[in-house]
């Protein structure tokens, strides 16, 4: 039996903070995958890609800009939606920057040069107030931002520029269900909106982030130190 989407709609201010601190095997497993990252600095990440500037909402319903938010720091950017209850999707994303978060908090000046940025695909529900209330649920300790758009005209190119593809699902009788098809897909930005890294289910956790994160700032600060000709 599906879901209506309206109580999707209700249900959805308590998933992804349910499923997140949940003690599950299925959710530790998949938040924590066994292997162990390389140290930081020991191997490059090449550019993938580059994205361009986009401007979303924020919480209070602002008008933000990519470029803004991200100046000189490095980003770790999750599209997602909040009614998603796929543990290996949007709640994955959200319980491992949520870790990112913490483990951030510890190392202030570290922190300082990240920031996190979750942006949900579903802007006729996901508003700025609903987001703040999942942000608020979430006690963010960094600086990690929730986003939406105007619409989803708005939207569409920037799930282009970042090649995220989302498709509504619908029911037998041709109503949306009030769910998504989407892989989950995770990016690390450099300060130049380079693409370093994208993660995905298996291949994601904290400290793979975080070593990832600290392998471009030894680089940032290496070119940084180097006198030019």
């Amino acid at each position: 039996m599906r879901i209506p989407s309206h109580l999707l709609f209700c249900l959805s201010t308590l998933v992804l903070p349910t499923l997140i601190h949940a003690q599950s095997s299925a959710v530790q497993d998949a938040v924590q995958p066994q292997f162990t990252p390389p140290p930081p600095g020991t191997y490059t990440l090449p550019t993938i890609d580059t994205v361009t500037d986009h401007t979303f909402l924020d919480t209070k319903g602002a008008t933000v800009h990519l470029r803004d938010l991200t100046q000189g720091k490095i980003a770790v950017l999750s599209f997602m939606y909040t009614s998603c209850a796929d543990v290996g999707g949007c709640p994955l994303a959200a319980a491992v920057l949520h870790q990112i978060d913490r483990r951030l908090s510890e190392h202030p000046a570290f922190a300082k040069r990240v920031t996190l940025l979750s942006v949900s695909f579903d802007p006729e529900r996901d508003t700025p107030a609903h987001l703040a209330k999942t942000r608020d649920m979430l006690e963010p300790r960094t600086d990690w931002h929730f986003l939406t758009t105007a619409s989803q005209a708005q939207l569409t190119p920037i799930l282009a520029d970042f090649n995220q593809p989302v498709v509504k699902l619908n029911q037998e009788n041709g109503d949306w269900s009030g769910l998504f098809r989407h892989v989950l897909k995770v990016y690390l930005l450099d300060a130049n909106h380079n693409v370093r890294n994208i993660y995905s289910t298996g291949l994601f956790n904290a400290q793979l982030v975080l070593n990832d994160i600290e392998t471009i700032l030894l680089e940032t600060d290496t070119q940084a130190a180097t006198p030019r000709p």
